[in-house]
């Protein structure tokens, strides 16, 4: 009977880390548009979304390992992300990871080309791509730009759901996701302030040397109350309660 040697077990684990497949959580937001429209039970809707699903996974694992490709030698340095990366700590050979970038954008293209040939579909998830990028460059490090950039992210995965199946969604919705993501993002700051302390904080993001959890109590309270009157007035406007 087959079975995996400790290497290759090593190894997949290895692929599983680069590929960040603990992240794809993040793409089931490709869902929200139609479970919010009357259509939740059209289930032909189903394999285009499960698809774009899918793609939306390959494109988020295309951002990390680019982002792991020019950041190997920087991570090489890092205590932690030396153990916790597979290029820094060479558990897979860089060239590995390019070979896993080629195949990802195959795929990627016979899939536009081919499974869902949606214009609108394809431009979020270059958006998704160009946003990944722009963030781990330039805004990663200044706070709050890099909790807003990061909840954008987040309403182009909703977004790519809505013009697969060509849905008409109420823009506070969309707000309301925009700023749900904006909630968590601060609460996950203000988690690593309180769990690993300023000075450890700091040496995991430098962008944490720029927040107190004062200010970002501040911060919470605001967007919890937009998102309360956002909410609002998108039930206020679906069911004309006034």
């Amino acid at each position: 009977m087959f079975s995996l040697t400790p290497i290759m077990t090593s190894k997949i684990r290895s692929i599983v880390n680069l590929l960040r497949v603990r992240q794809y959580y993040k793409n089931i937001l490709i869902f929200v548009g139609v479970f919010f429209s009357k259509r939740i039970f059209d289930f032909t809707l189903y394999f285009p979304l499960i698809l774009g699903f899918i793609l939306l996974c390959c494109a988020s694992s295309f951002n990390y390992i680019i982002n792991d490709i020019r950041d190997v030698e920087r991570d090489k340095k890092h205590p932690e992300k030396l153990k916790k990366k597979p290029l820094a700590s060479g558990d897979l050979p860089v060239y590995f990871a390019v070979l896993l970038l080629l195949i990802i954008s195959a795929f990627m293209t016979f899939s536009f080309v081919f499974l869902i040939p949606n214009i609108s579909f394809i431009f979020m998830i270059i958006l998704i791509i160009l946003t990944g990028q722009l963030y781990n460059h330039f805004f990663k490090n200044y706070a709050f730009i890099d909790i807003s950039v990061l909840s954008t992210g987040y309403l182009w995965r909703a977004l790519s759901g809505v013009v697969i199946i060509n849905e008409y969604i109420s823009a506070w919705l969309f707000l309301a996701i925009f700023e749900i993501a904006m909630f968590l993002s601060i609460a996950k700051r203000k988690g690593d302030l309180i769990l690993l302390g300023k000075d450890k904080a700091v040496e995991h993001k430098k962008v944490y040397d720029q927040y107190s959890l004062k200010l970002l109590d501040q911060f919470h309270i605001m967007i919890a109350s937009s998102l309360f009157m956002t909410y609002s007035l998108y039930l206020i406007l679906k069911f004309n309660l006034f």
